[in-house]
Protein backbone atom coordinates (compact mmCIF):
# COMPACT_ATOMS: atom_id res chain seq x y z
CA UNK A 1 0.00 0.00 0.00
CA UNK A 2 1.19 3.51 -0.86
CA UNK A 3 0.95 6.30 1.71
CA UNK A 4 0.55 9.98 0.89
CA UNK A 5 2.62 12.55 2.76
CA UNK A 6 1.35 16.14 2.52
CA UNK A 7 4.08 18.66 3.36
CA UNK A 8 3.57 22.40 3.69
CA UNK A 9 5.26 25.34 5.34
CA UNK A 10 1.91 25.97 7.03
CA UNK A 11 0.26 23.58 9.48
CA UNK A 12 -3.15 24.82 8.40
CA UNK A 13 -2.50 24.26 4.70
CA UNK A 14 -1.14 20.74 5.24
CA UNK A 15 -4.10 19.82 7.45
CA UNK A 16 -6.58 21.37 5.02
CA UNK A 17 -5.23 19.49 2.02
CA UNK A 18 -5.23 16.26 4.05
CA UNK A 19 -8.90 16.81 5.00
CA UNK A 20 -9.83 17.45 1.37
CA UNK A 21 -8.00 14.39 0.08
CA UNK A 22 -9.45 12.16 2.80
CA UNK A 23 -12.92 12.94 1.47
CA UNK A 24 -11.84 11.41 -1.84
CA UNK A 25 -9.96 8.45 -0.39
CA UNK A 26 -12.71 7.55 2.12
CA UNK A 27 -10.39 5.63 4.40
CA UNK A 28 -8.89 3.47 1.66
CA UNK A 29 -5.47 5.13 1.78
CA UNK A 30 -3.06 6.23 4.54
CA UNK A 31 -2.67 10.03 4.38
CA UNK A 32 -0.69 12.17 6.79
CA UNK A 33 0.08 15.88 6.99
CA UNK A 34 3.34 17.49 8.07
CA UNK A 35 3.15 21.26 8.28
CA UNK A 36 5.16 23.97 9.95
CA UNK A 37 8.01 23.68 12.43
CA UNK A 38 8.22 22.14 15.89
CA UNK A 39 7.71 25.62 17.32
CA UNK A 40 4.53 26.11 15.27
CA UNK A 41 6.09 28.68 12.96
CA UNK A 42 5.96 28.81 9.17
CA UNK A 43 8.55 26.50 7.65
CA UNK A 44 9.35 22.81 7.41
CA UNK A 45 11.04 20.51 9.86
CA UNK A 46 12.72 17.16 9.35
CA UNK A 47 11.56 16.14 12.83
CA UNK A 48 7.92 17.01 12.07
CA UNK A 49 8.06 15.10 8.79
CA UNK A 50 9.70 12.06 10.41
CA UNK A 51 7.00 11.97 13.08
CA UNK A 52 4.35 12.11 10.38
CA UNK A 53 5.94 9.25 8.44
CA UNK A 54 5.84 7.07 11.55
CA UNK A 55 2.07 7.60 11.68
CA UNK A 56 1.65 6.17 8.18
CA UNK A 57 2.04 2.70 9.62
CA UNK A 58 3.01 -0.31 7.53
CA UNK A 59 2.96 1.25 4.07
CA UNK A 60 5.12 -0.18 1.31
CA UNK A 61 6.09 3.19 -0.21
CA UNK A 62 5.47 6.90 0.21
CA UNK A 63 4.57 9.63 -2.26
CA UNK A 64 5.35 13.06 -0.83
CA UNK A 65 3.78 16.26 -2.14
CA UNK A 66 5.20 19.61 -1.11
CA UNK A 67 3.95 23.19 -1.37
CA UNK A 68 7.28 24.81 -2.28
CA UNK A 69 10.69 23.68 -3.44
CA UNK A 70 12.32 24.71 -0.19
CA UNK A 71 10.48 21.85 1.53
CA UNK A 72 12.27 19.24 -0.58
CA UNK A 73 15.48 19.08 1.47
CA UNK A 74 13.63 18.44 4.75
CA UNK A 75 11.44 15.87 3.01
CA UNK A 76 14.41 14.04 1.46
CA UNK A 77 16.25 13.74 4.77
CA UNK A 78 13.21 12.46 6.63
CA UNK A 79 12.20 10.01 3.92
CA UNK A 80 15.71 8.64 3.48
CA UNK A 81 15.94 8.04 7.23
CA UNK A 82 12.62 6.15 7.14
CA UNK A 83 14.10 3.47 4.88
CA UNK A 84 10.92 3.35 2.80
CA UNK A 85 10.84 3.59 -1.00
CA UNK A 86 9.65 7.11 -1.82
CA UNK A 87 9.17 9.78 -4.43
CA UNK A 88 8.82 13.51 -3.96
CA UNK A 89 6.35 14.70 -6.56
CA UNK A 90 6.79 17.93 -8.55
CA UNK A 91 2.99 18.07 -8.87
CA UNK A 92 0.95 21.00 -7.48
CA UNK A 93 0.06 20.27 -3.87
CA UNK A 94 -3.75 20.30 -3.96
CA UNK A 95 -4.47 18.93 -7.43
CA UNK A 96 -1.58 16.48 -7.23
CA UNK A 97 -2.70 15.10 -3.88
CA UNK A 98 -6.29 14.65 -5.08
CA UNK A 99 -5.24 12.80 -8.23
CA UNK A 100 -2.68 10.71 -6.36
CA UNK A 101 -5.31 9.67 -3.82
CA UNK A 102 -7.61 8.36 -6.54
CA UNK A 103 -4.79 6.63 -8.43
CA UNK A 104 -3.28 5.03 -5.33
CA UNK A 105 -6.52 3.17 -4.57
CA UNK A 106 -6.25 1.15 -7.80
CA UNK A 107 -5.34 -2.50 -7.16
CA UNK A 108 -1.69 -3.30 -7.87
CA UNK A 109 -0.74 0.27 -8.78
CA UNK A 110 2.95 1.16 -8.42
CA UNK A 111 4.55 4.19 -6.80
CA UNK A 112 5.82 5.28 -10.23
CA UNK A 113 2.30 5.15 -11.69
CA UNK A 114 0.82 7.18 -8.85
CA UNK A 115 3.62 9.72 -9.13
CA UNK A 116 3.14 10.08 -12.88
CA UNK A 117 -0.62 10.55 -12.48
CA UNK A 118 -0.02 13.31 -9.91
CA UNK A 119 2.33 15.09 -12.31
CA UNK A 120 -0.51 15.24 -14.85
CA UNK A 121 -2.82 16.90 -12.33
CA UNK A 122 -2.92 20.28 -14.06
CA UNK A 123 -3.92 18.92 -17.46
CA UNK A 124 -7.64 19.24 -16.74
CA UNK A 125 -7.16 22.89 -15.76
CA UNK A 126 -5.11 23.57 -18.90
CA UNK A 127 -7.86 21.98 -20.98
CA UNK A 128 -10.56 24.04 -19.29
CA UNK A 129 -8.58 27.23 -19.93
CA UNK A 130 -8.10 26.31 -23.57
CA UNK A 131 -4.32 26.13 -23.51
CA UNK A 132 -4.21 22.50 -24.62
CA UNK A 133 -0.86 22.09 -22.87
CA UNK A 134 0.23 18.55 -22.02
CA UNK A 135 2.64 18.30 -19.13
CA UNK A 136 3.53 14.67 -19.71
CA UNK A 137 3.44 12.86 -23.07
CA UNK A 138 1.21 9.80 -23.02
CA UNK A 139 1.78 6.60 -24.96
CA UNK A 140 -1.12 4.16 -24.92
CA UNK A 141 -0.26 0.46 -25.11
CA UNK A 142 -1.28 -1.28 -28.31
CA UNK A 143 -3.39 -4.40 -27.89
CA UNK A 144 -4.72 -7.10 -30.16
CA UNK A 145 -8.32 -6.32 -31.13
CA UNK A 146 -10.87 -8.45 -29.28
CA UNK A 147 -14.50 -7.90 -28.36
CA UNK A 148 -15.37 -4.24 -28.90
CA UNK A 149 -18.59 -2.49 -27.86
CA UNK A 150 -19.79 1.06 -27.32
CA UNK A 151 -22.69 2.69 -25.49
CA UNK A 152 -23.97 6.27 -25.44
CA UNK A 153 -25.47 7.72 -22.26
CA UNK A 154 -26.69 11.10 -21.01
CA UNK A 155 -25.09 12.32 -17.80
CA UNK A 156 -27.83 13.72 -15.55
CA UNK A 157 -26.21 14.21 -12.15
CA UNK A 158 -25.78 17.81 -11.00
CA UNK A 159 -22.01 18.25 -11.42
CA UNK A 160 -21.41 15.88 -14.35
CA UNK A 161 -18.04 14.12 -14.33
CA UNK A 162 -16.47 16.47 -11.82
CA UNK A 163 -14.07 15.29 -9.11
CA UNK A 164 -16.16 12.88 -7.00
CA UNK A 165 -18.25 11.38 -9.84
CA UNK A 166 -15.12 11.18 -11.99
CA UNK A 167 -13.37 9.34 -9.17
CA UNK A 168 -16.26 6.85 -8.91
CA UNK A 169 -16.25 6.38 -12.70
CA UNK A 170 -12.48 5.76 -12.85
CA UNK A 171 -12.43 3.40 -9.88
CA UNK A 172 -15.25 1.33 -11.37
CA UNK A 173 -13.61 1.21 -14.82
CA UNK A 174 -10.33 0.13 -13.22
CA UNK A 175 -11.94 -3.05 -11.87
CA UNK A 176 -12.10 -4.48 -15.38
CA UNK A 177 -9.36 -5.81 -17.64
CA UNK A 178 -10.94 -4.35 -20.77
CA UNK A 179 -9.45 -1.28 -22.40
CA UNK A 180 -12.10 1.39 -21.80
CA UNK A 181 -12.26 4.82 -23.39
CA UNK A 182 -14.74 7.67 -23.16
CA UNK A 183 -15.54 10.77 -25.22
CA UNK A 184 -17.85 13.73 -24.75
CA UNK A 185 -20.18 13.90 -27.74
CA UNK A 186 -21.19 17.46 -26.80
CA UNK A 187 -17.59 18.63 -26.79
CA UNK A 188 -16.04 17.43 -30.07
CA UNK A 189 -13.11 19.76 -29.37
CA UNK A 190 -12.09 17.46 -26.51
CA UNK A 191 -10.10 14.31 -27.27
CA UNK A 192 -11.33 10.94 -26.07
CA UNK A 193 -9.68 9.65 -22.94
CA UNK A 194 -8.72 6.57 -20.97
CA UNK A 195 -11.66 5.80 -18.65
CA UNK A 196 -9.21 4.49 -16.04
CA UNK A 197 -7.40 7.85 -15.78
CA UNK A 198 -8.90 10.52 -13.51
CA UNK A 199 -7.09 13.20 -15.54
CA UNK A 200 -8.39 11.96 -18.90
CA UNK A 201 -11.95 11.71 -17.60
CA UNK A 202 -11.94 15.21 -16.11
CA UNK A 203 -10.47 16.62 -19.33
CA UNK A 204 -13.58 15.47 -21.19
CA UNK A 205 -15.44 18.41 -19.65
CA UNK A 206 -18.66 16.43 -19.14
CA UNK A 207 -21.37 18.48 -17.44
CA UNK A 208 -25.02 17.79 -16.67
CA UNK A 209 -26.95 16.97 -19.85
CA UNK A 210 -23.92 15.99 -21.93
CA UNK A 211 -23.86 12.74 -23.85
CA UNK A 212 -20.89 10.48 -23.25
CA UNK A 213 -19.80 7.60 -25.47
CA UNK A 214 -18.02 4.77 -23.65
CA UNK A 215 -16.23 2.06 -25.62
CA UNK A 216 -14.67 -1.09 -24.27
CA UNK A 217 -12.44 -3.71 -25.84
CA UNK A 218 -11.58 -7.00 -24.18
CA UNK A 219 -13.03 -10.17 -22.76
CA UNK A 220 -15.05 -8.40 -20.06
CA UNK A 221 -16.04 -5.40 -22.24
CA UNK A 222 -19.78 -6.06 -22.02
CA UNK A 223 -19.73 -6.47 -18.24
CA UNK A 224 -17.69 -3.28 -17.86
CA UNK A 225 -20.06 -1.23 -20.00
CA UNK A 226 -23.08 -2.56 -18.14
CA UNK A 227 -21.57 -1.56 -14.79
CA UNK A 228 -20.58 1.92 -15.99
CA UNK A 229 -23.99 2.44 -17.54
CA UNK A 230 -25.67 1.56 -14.26
CA UNK A 231 -23.43 4.02 -12.39
CA UNK A 232 -24.35 6.85 -14.77
CA UNK A 233 -28.05 6.00 -14.92
CA UNK A 234 -28.13 5.99 -11.13
CA UNK A 235 -26.64 9.52 -11.19
CA UNK A 236 -23.62 8.46 -9.13
CA UNK A 237 -25.94 8.25 -6.13
CA UNK A 238 -27.14 11.84 -6.59
CA UNK A 239 -30.61 13.17 -7.42
CA UNK A 240 -31.02 13.77 -11.20
CA UNK A 241 -30.77 17.40 -12.26
CA UNK A 242 -31.59 17.03 -15.95
CA UNK A 243 -34.43 15.55 -17.91
CA UNK A 244 -34.58 15.30 -21.65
Amino acid sequence: MIGLLIISHSTEIASGVKALVEQMAQGRLPIIAAGGTLEGDLGTSTDVIMAAIEQLGSVEAVLALVDMGSAIMSAEIALEMSGLPFRISPAPLVEGALVAAVEATRPGVSLAEVSLAAERALEAKHEALGSGALLVPITLPSQVSRSHSEIVLTVTNKVGLHMRPAKDFVQLASRFKAQIRARNLDRPDRSDGNAKSIIDVMKLGVTCGHQIAISAEGDDAQVALKALAELIRNNFGEAPSFSG
